[in-house]
């Protein structure tokens, strides 16, 4: 059976799912929400049992003629709690028992093969389980129970002050024979205490059912040791009394053992937080007086200032969520039957546990559950749903506040109340079908209306009456005492008992995709509408940018509303790998500097609180893209200006000669090419092809299947000039730096070193430089490499237009290469005008010709841009070279001549040479 166990137990924890897709909860995370057991809780043995309950109070008790009866089931062992489930009903016994609540276990002797145990608990019930197996299983269960029992010490000092602050625990003692009714004290309750409960207490019968709870109390225990029999669920059903409602939401929910293992934490988050200010704080405030305004409490300063306390407490807990609209009037809810303490963690569990997504930034919870609720009335009600459908009734309108506010702003308070009875016992699934018992109900009206508002009147009207009887005619008297409340409830767990769990949780999966796209939809288009105007960024580049960004940040869910929405340097880093060429992995480096994106990083950061909004990047990002060379310069010694002085001193200048390296490192490296080695590659393909013509008597351009290239040679070139462009901006920027003030630091004795500081202009302690931004644009201006990389290059080594699906980092080498033999009628257009030059200057006298091809070669490179689409030649040549093109003949392979495709029989599928690792063979 272990064995059995345990690969049962691995079976449940697969995930049959793709990694992508929703994941399937784990036996853990199941087990915890059956039992409302807090998180963390894990099964730690189950063996088989059978259990019997005994109360010596209870044969104490006159009117109790119960017999004591036998229930076979399962018993588990978690970390803090003993759980026994009946096999046959889950509704006959389910004792959750927290181990703190244990007095003593004690092994009862029997005959031999029976392992049996006596638990008393802290109530004074005793629990018998007599175990069902081979007893190796049971004395490994009961070593279990031990070894938690010891783990559990600390706890224990913890149970008398927690038991002191519920009703249950001082009916029980103010009730006992004997007992100085005097000094036991009341605990604190809720606002009902001072400002009533809503309702009447004699129609309501709250004496009568708070006797019906005393004594199944006596019999079952209570708080942390009561057991669900069949009884329990009744008593909940006809309602709770007011005195005791709060205790019990508290016990059905969970929150109990929320707030047993947590005692004291919401005290600590006011203590910690005092003082304080948040926008959720903000929100808090505005809502306040708003809050169930038809209950007087809330119109004094003790209800408001319990009622606030309550609500920042839990935005300091849960900063994701904060606060949302509606929990305020849940929260006054509950706290017209709970302390401050209890109506926390009962907030807590319930928005986090019971309606998660309800009360968040997005409210994607309730927009979801609002498409499932659509979706079952369409098949449970599917006249009532084709009706909306013909009149385009929005029904989302309707029952969005039933769900937000748990029919609190819907239905008189007594009455909500009884369903908050009913939905903290059974959870989320109670909330649909009371609200298609209402549709039910009203049904034969709501078929005779055509619009919105009536719509809304009708079930407005409806709630109204809900304590009216539902068959004022009927001759039957009890028909006649049916109220119209008690119909819905008959309907909504008679009729709509088919609603399960699993059926909502399957519809939430189906439907789950759509909403969280269209709400991630609505919210990209949102933001990125209320971003600032940029003159250099498409839409396209904002919508890549916002998907790149957010993706980065690892805790950000947009649908959800939860995450940070800024990314701190690690995530920035990261994100610009995503599209930069310049910033690459660590490992690509000789040496690990990040100064330049420090920098960068400092100057976005306008409010230098350390992170960067998606508003920061956008703007740093539009300058960063900049074409226009003045500006570009004047962009980029902002990053190092960061005082705003229009200068930067001797270090300044050495920080910038390194910020130019590193973002030249690929151009460095070979790895990308700039429009001036694109040029000589070009203009070596075309050398290649003259070559070919010259050995051909035909006037007709033969164009090469291959032409070899060696990548090394332009790579090695490309690579010497950045170098050298780097060491001259050195030079000249020192060379033309003005004088700055001196500051003597420190006294320098006239040594060898010192002579050798002053010699060189970069180093001389007693002539400090200073380089302003007109002579930054001087020292770019003088060097072809650098000017070049701010009014193109820097800008093409952003990728912003690259979805973010694509990882690709530029392409290797061969798709640079590509991308330069794209179009073959650069390499035609090459060829005819060299070798029409070629012609003219052969005609010339031949001590000019040499001088004239340079001149025309270099006309042609200034001319000519290679990074021009086949779309755009027309603009670029005029109309006569244009037909002259046009009339080459280019001969095939196969001999075939086609002047409709002559400027595209050039492509770029490149092969690479055999033999040769640094020729690059481009077919042509």
């Amino acid at each position: 059976m272990s064995f059995l166990n345990t690969l049962r137990q691995k079976a449940s924890q697969l995930t049959l799912f793709d990694k992508d897709g929703p994941k399937r909860p784990s036996r853990d995370e199941l087990f915890r929400q059956e039992y409302n057991l807090p998180e963390g809780e894990t099964i730690l043995d189950e063996n088989n049992a059978e259990m019997l309950i005994v109360s010596e109070v209870t044969h104490n008790t006159p009117h109790s003629n119960h017999t004591n009866q036998v229930f076979p089931g399962k018993l588990y062992l978690t970390d803090h709690f003993l759980i026994f489930r009946d096999s046959f009903d889950k509704k006959s016994c389910i004792l959750t028992l927290n181990i703190s609540a244990i007095k003593k276990v004690e092994r009862i002797p029997s005959k031999a093969y029976v392992f049996a145990l006596s638990i008393h608990t802290a109530s004074g019930a005793k629990v018998l389980v007599q175990f069902i197996g081979i007893n190796s299983r049971s004395e490994q269960f009961s070593h279990r129970l031990k070894v938690q029992l010891k783990k559990n010490i600390p706890n224990t000092s913890k149970l008398d002050p927690f038991l002191t602050s519920l009703y249950s625990e001082f009916i029980i003692k103010k009730n006992e024979p004997g007992a100085n009714k005097d000094a036991i004290k009341a605990p604190e309750g809720g606002l009902g205490l001072i400002y009533k409960f809503p309702g009447d207490p004699r129609k309501l019968k709250d004496k009568n059912k708070l006797r019906l709870w005393y004594d199944y109390f006596n019999r079952y225990g209570r708080n942390l040791t009561l057991t669900r029999q069949k009884m329990f669920f009744k008593l909940i059903r006809v309602g709770l009394p007011n005195r005791l409602r709060g205790e019990m939401w508290e016990y059905t929910s969970g929150a109990m053992y929320w707030r047993f293992q947590e005692l004291g934490t919401y005290q600590k988050l006011l203590d910690d937080n005092e003082g304080k200010v948040s926008l959720a704080i903000e929100e808090i405030e505005k809502d306040l007086n708003r809050s169930l305004p038809e209950y007087p409490a809330y119109q004094t300063e003790e209800g408001i200032n319990r009622l606030r306390r309550v609500l920042i407490a839990y935005s300091w807990k849960n900063p994701d969520v904060g606060y949302c609209q509606a929990m305020n009037i849940v929260a006054a809810a509950l706290l017209i039957f709970q302390t401050e303490e209890q109506a926390f963690w009962t907030l807590t569990v319930l928005c986090e546990k019971y309606v998660p997504g309800y009360y968040s930034k997005t409210m994607y919870g309730t927009l979801l559950d609002q498409k499932v609720f659509e979706s079952l009335v369409e098949k449970t009600m599917p006249i009532l749903w084709a009706h909306i459908q013909k009149y385009d009734i929005q029904l989302s309108v309707v029952s969005l506040p039933w769900f937000l506010s748990l029919f609190l702003s819907s239905m008189p308070l007594v009455f909500a109340f009884r369903i908050m009875d009913i939905f903290f016992l059974n959870g989320p699934k109670v909330l649909f079908q009371v609200a298609l018992a209402v549709l039910r109900v009203c049904g034969e009206q709501l078929l005779e209306i055509d619009d919105d508002g009536m719509f809304i009147s009708v079930i407005k009207d409806y709630f109204s009456r809900l304590d009216e009887s539902a068959h004022p005619n009927s001759t039957d008297p009890k028909y006649r005492q049916l109220t119209e409340f008690q119909k819905l409830l008959i309907v909504a767990f008679k009729e709509f008992s088919t609603i399960t769990d699993e059926i909502i949780t399957r519809e939430r999966t189906k439907h789950k995709p759509a909403i969280m796209s269209n709400i991630e939809s609505f919210i990209k288009k949102s933001q990125i509408r209320n971003l600032p105007r940029t003159k250099n960024l498409t839409p396209e580049n904002l919508s890549n940018l916002y998907d790149r960004f957010y993706e980065g940040i690892q805790s950000h869910k947009t649908g959800m509303g939860t995450g940070k929405s800024s990314m701190d340097f690690n995530n920035f880093k990261l994100f610009l790998q995503g599209f930069c060429d310049w910033v690459l992995p660590d490992s690509d480096y000789d040496y690990h500097d990040d100064d330049f994106l420090h920098r960068l990083f400092r100057t976005w950061d306008k409010d230098n609180v350390g992170e960067l909004t998606l508003t920061d990047v956008v703007l740093g990002l539009d300058k960063l893209v900049e074409r226009d060379m003045m500006e570009a310069v004047s962009n980029f010694f902002e990053i190092y200006d960061f005082d705003k002085t229009g200068e930067v001193d001797r270090e300044g200048i050495l920080q910038i000669s390194e910020g130019l390296l590193y973002i030249t490192k690929p151009l460095q490296d070979g790895l990308v090419l700039d429009a001036i080695t694109s040029k000589s590659v070009e203009a070596y393909v075309t050398d290649k092809v003259i070559e070919l013509q010259q050995d051909s008597e035909s006037n007709e351009i033969i164009l090469p299947s291959q032409v070899q290239i060696d990548k090394e040679k332009f790579q090695r070139e490309q690579g010497e000039r950045y170098l050298s462009a780097a060491s001259a901006f050195i030079q000249h920027a020192f060379e033309y730096a003005q004088p700055g003030e001196i500051e003597q630091l420190i006294d320098l004795d006239e040594t060898k070193d010192l002579k050798k500081m002053k010699a060189n202009a970069a180093l001389d302690p007693n002539h400090p430089l200073i380089m302003s931004l007109a002579t930054f644009r001087m020292v770019i201006l003088a060097d072809e490499t650098y000017e070049l990389l701010f009014t193109k290059t820097l800008a093409d080594s952003i990728h912003l237009d690259r979805a973010i699906a694509v990882t690709d980092k530029g392409g290797s080498l061969r798709d640079m290469f590509d991308g330069l033999m794209a179009d073959g009628r650069r390499v035609a257009y090459h060829v005819r005008r060299r070798m029409d030059s070629g012609a003219t200057q052969a005609s010339r006298p031949r001590d000019n010709s040499s001088a004239t091809a340079v001149t025309v070669t270099e006309e042609e490179d200034d001319d000519f841009d290679p990074q021009t689409s086949a779309t755009d030649y027309g603009d670029l040549l005029e109309g006569a070279e244009v037909q002259a093109l046009a009339d080459v003949p280019v001969t095939r392979e196969n001999g075939d001549t086609d002047t409709q495709n002559d400027l595209n029989i050039l492509h770029a599928n490149m092969q690479k040479s055999k033999g040769d690792d640094n020729l690059i063979e481009f077919d042509i």
